[in-house]
């Protein structure tokens, strides 16, 4: 059987962007030219490949079994040939991260920021971050990296610590418990939940059940800028790294005039994290990504409370 390579590269591009005409402007390509291989390639394998979607397509299931493969093969071959040196000014790589909803507000523009001086022909895609699913797409390769907190890792997986953090409780200005909090207080008053994956419990609820505690969760929303608003305007109170009061949540902070205080029990440290998968660990473009996000994701090392105070 006679294969074409390109066939293989446009069918990742398709797999990556799951638009057609994405996957075209990513590859400098017409979408009459993908559309074209991608016909070729359902004739070749004898599968639909892709079926039409609402925003775009979806891969069959004949797709996503031969995917791993084919993308980790496809990065072989990219490495195998790839110049020994990367030169960011004139490379126009692109790269796919997702990044914490505690640090995205700083983190996306500041990566971009860096990118785009540094190397102007380069391009970046964010990610709505999840612990699951973010080293769901990087396992897959539609990911190139993520930082995110994730308590357990494959082991094709390498990671960076990039700096500690811990939780504190917000609460406006007028709350009862903004000069005194004890253990028994804090779960006796009603929460904000933040959750980018919707589930009901957080790290908090976990560290509350060593104590035997549960607390009354009201509202369960996916960002912090959400709980800070939803807790400027009631009695409710929320939870969030000291790190996004640093960063974006202060001016909601200062504005509202919120209150912040330590958590009333002994907690763990949180540990910001950046992985990356075993297929991109030596390629020079991603190496130099990541040494970019390092730099521009350095967490001080000073607690919410004391910033904010």
């Amino acid at each position: 059987m006679r294969l074409d390579l390109n066939l293989l590269v446009v069918i990742e591009a398709i797999m990556l962007e799951r638009n057609v005409t994405r996957a075209a402007g990513s590859l400098s390509m017409s979408q009459p030219a993908v559309s074209n291989a991608l016909r070729r390639a359902r004739a070749l394998t004898g599968d639909q490949l892709f079926l039409k979607a609402a925003d775009g397509v979806q891969p069959t299931a004949r797709m996503l079994a031969i995917w791993p493969e084919l993308h980790r093969a496809l990065a072989v071959v990219r490495t195998s040939i790839a110049p020994a040196r990367f030169d960011p000014r004139t490379d126009p790589t692109s790269f796919r991260i997702a990044v914490t909803d505690s640090l995205a507000g700083e983190a996306v523009s500041d990566i971009s920021l860096k990118l785009h001086s540094l190397s102007p022909f380069a391009r970046v895609a964010f990610s709505f971050h999840t612990n699951a699913s973010s080293l769901e797409a990087i396992e897959r390769g539609t990911l190139d990296c993520a930082i995110g907190m994730f308590p357990a890792l494959p082991r094709d997986i390498h990671v960076q610590g990039l700096g500690t953090d811990h939780y504190v409780c917000v609460m406006n200005s007028g709350h009862p418990l903004r000069q005194e909090m004890s253990l028994e207080q804090f779960v006796s008053g009603s929460h904000v939940l933040v959750t980018p994956s919707g589930m009901d419990l957080g790290v908090i609820d976990g560290w509350l059940s060593l104590h035997g505690k549960t607390r009354s969760i009201s509202v369960v929303v996916n960002h912090f800028v959400d709980a800070l608003r939803i807790v400027a305007g009631s009695d409710l109170l929320t939870c969030v790294p000291g790190e996004f009061l640093r960063g974006h949540g202060q001016t909601l902070v200062n504005q509202h005039r919120l209150v912040v205080r330590e958590l009333p029990f002994e907690t763990e440290r949180l540990v910001y994290k950046l992985v990356w998968h075993e297929r991109v660990h030596t390629r020079p473009a991603h190496q130099w990504f990541r040494s970019l996000i390092a730099d521009a994701c350095r967490i001080e090392q000073e607690t919410a409370a004391e910033k904010a105070e």
